[in-house]
């Protein structure tokens, strides 16, 4: 018999086991007041990132008001016969349980094409008027879902803070009878970005990869004062033997993804060789793609598998015993570290720009920046002008603008992977 996924095991049942979401939950409660008061009610759509608990809420609802919900998922949404089916079937009483209906639209924002169709569904059910309406969505300013919005009653969700996802993973542990180390558990949960199906899923993966995983785990991680450095990281993907520590590990590295990709990236040519060497590339093109595919959507689900393909997948395609060449920081990495003291200095620089004129320094950096480099070089009125009110000298100016210039160059070549 299959083995139910621990995200579906696990899943909350009522909305009191929905974790970091206590303002969204108590909207919630007031809709649910409202329907059982007999009070017309709109559609409630639940929006927020990837993980964080919507479609679970939309079955909980259900649960507490003691109704049969009906799922209608992304791809039935595309199907125009099932669409008039939901509409013709949408009684208020089950023929089978006798219960009460709820309908549930899930990832509505997941078919850009249908929006159209799917407010016309939701007119057409909310002119029955006896069955209510539970809708989730990622981003509900998507312009498809104009109408839909203009119907519904938005409840938001927001990113988990990781000390609850933690709190959740500790009590998955609890009931499968696992003993993780907390530093383990405080890993997947930061890598995660928010996502707590992704915890759960990285968690689940972990523990079920090999028999000796748990073992090691508690042997390297649960001690509290290891910090992995990237060597050891890049040792455990070249020429360790079981390739979950290699990604475990990676979870311990305080260090971001791309970095790590980079090191990744120069070290492999140097190790692998012939067949494990193209087989690697291919999982680095993979693990390139998720990343591409978080950029384009901001959709931080992908950040699992960008890791785990470019630790575990690397590592796993290695056959034979690789060679023993000295592991090497990328090019990047080198220029980087000889350009530390400039960086400082341009930091110091942006942030009293910024506190001056009372922004960010990342607006100082992507809109003024650019700004006094182009003026710097068509005779430098503006540049002289800050200048002054800064207390910097042109010439000083001058000269800062010009490292950051070089820096910019140097960020902008790394990321052309």
């Amino acid at each position: 018999m299959r083995e139910v996924p621990w995200v579906e095991k696990h899943r909350p049942r009522t909305l009191d086991e929905i974790r970091g979401q206590k303002e969204a939950i108590d909207e919630i409660r007031n809709w649910i007041k409202d329907l059982r008061e007999g009070k017309k009610v709109k559609p409630l759509l639940i929006v927020g990132p990837p993980g964080t608990g919507k479609t679970s809420a939309a079955h909980a609802i259900a649960n507490e008001l003691n109704y049969d919900a009906i799922e209608v998922n992304a791809s039935d949404l595309r199907d125009r016969t099932h669409l008039q089916y939901i509409v013709e079937s949408s009684s208020a009483v089950s023929l089978l349980s006798g219960k009460r209906r709820l309908i549930i639209l899930d990832e509505i924002d997941a078919l850009p094409g249908e929006g159209h169709a799917i407010a016309s569904l939701v007119r057409e059910l909310i002119s029955k008027g006896n069955v209510p309406i539970v809708m989730t969505a990622n981003d509900p300013y998507e312009r498809h879902l104009y109408e839909i919005r203009n119907l519904s009653m938005m409840v938001k969700f927001s990113r988990i803070r990781w000390q609850s996802v933690v709190s959740v993973l500790k009590e998955i542990c609890r009931k499968e009878g696992l003993n993780v180390p907390e530093e383990v558990l405080n890993k997947i949960a930061k890598s995660c970005q928010g996502d707590l199906r992704a915890a759960i899923n990285d968690l689940e993966g972990l523990v079920k990869g090999s028999a000796e995983l748990l073992k090691h785990i508690g042997e390297k991680y649960g001690k509290r004062d290891i910090e992995t450095d990237v060597f050891k990281v890049l040792s455990s993907i070249f020429y360790g033997e079981n390739c979950y520590p290699a990604y475990l590990s990676s979870l311990n590295l305080d260090m971001d993804p791309d970095t790590l990709f980079r090191w990744i990236e120069e070290n492999v040519a140097h190790v692998y060789s012939g067949r494990s060497l193209a087989r690697a590339y291919e999982m680095l093109s993979l693990a390139d793609l998720m990343r591409g595919r978080i950029i384009r959507t901001n959709n931080w689900r992908f950040l699992a598998y960008y890791t785990q393909l470019m630790t575990f997948g690397v590592c796993a395609v290695k056959e034979g015993r690789p060679g023993g060449e000295k592991l090497r920081p990328p090019s990047l990495i080198k220029q980087l570290s000889a350009t530390k003291e400039m960086r400082s200095k341009t930091k110091e620089f942006l942030e009293k720009i910024a506190k001056r004129i009372h922004v960010s320094t990342a607006v100082v950096r992507m809109e003024l920046i650019p700004l006094l480099i182009a003026d710097a070089k068509a005779g430098g009125k503006l540049l002289r002008q800050l200048g002054r009110e800064l207390g910097i000298r042109e010439g000083d100016m001058r000269e800062i603008l010009s490292d950051i210039e070089e820096i910019y160059k140097l960020e902008a070549g790394g990321k052309g992977t």
